[in-house]
């Protein structure tokens, strides 16, 4: 069973967002340079920085900077996994392949980083729908919890536990062929 019309809105809102952030990418990715993040932290309560970052002196405020370098190779990967993944999502949503939106959404949302929250999120939504789908034959929560209330109410009664279901319960005979015979005692 495909997905259905939201599910595929969804799919193709995320893909679209996949292809935008490729395209903010690509000018990073085409200039073959390397480029640099400032990263700043506060320091400790002696005024002291980690190692790798230098001390910063602004009015009160002191901060802690780091300069991380971002290859090539870095942008790269950015670039052909947000590209490529959007691509394949919105192949998947065109097809209404349910399987395949799941897995290329957690993987994209994996291979993003912090950004990649929105498609984490798509792939569990959809994996929850899909085991309601499975499970109770409908994907929207308010039918899915009627249907399973209604077999709550129709359930048949567990057997009992505890002593009252051992003693119950005739212990078989020992088998001629199997169980040694057992030896006087002294």
């Amino acid at each position: 069973m495909g997905v259905d019309k939201l599910e595929r809105g969804l799919s193709f809102f995320a893909a679209l967002i996949a292809l935008i952030s490729a395209a903010f990418i690509f000018p990073n990715y085409i200039s073959g340079k390397t480029t640099y993040l400032i990263q700043q932290v506060k320091p400790n309560a002696q005024e002291i920085c980690a190692k790798g970052y230098t001390l910063l002196h602004s009015g009160k405020i002191n901060e802690c900077q780091k300069h991380v370098a971002q290859t090539h190779s870095y942008w790269t990967f950015l670039f052909f996994a947000s590209a490529v993944m959007g691509l394949l999502i919105l192949f998947a949503a065109w097809r209404r392949s349910r399987p395949l939106l799941i897995v290329l959404s957690l993987l994209l949302g994996a291979a993003s980083g912090t950004a990649g929250f929105l498609f984490l999120g798509l792939g569990a939504w959809l994996l929850i729908r899909a085991f309601r789908l499975n499970r109770y034959g409908t994907s929207s929560m308010k039918e899915a919890n009627k249907i399973a209330r209604e077999r709550v109410r129709t359930r048949t009664p567990r057997a009992k536990r505890g002593v009252e279901a051992e003693s119950a319960k005739p212990t078989p005979e020992p088998s001629k062929r199997y169980t040694p015979k057992k030896r006087p005692r002294r």
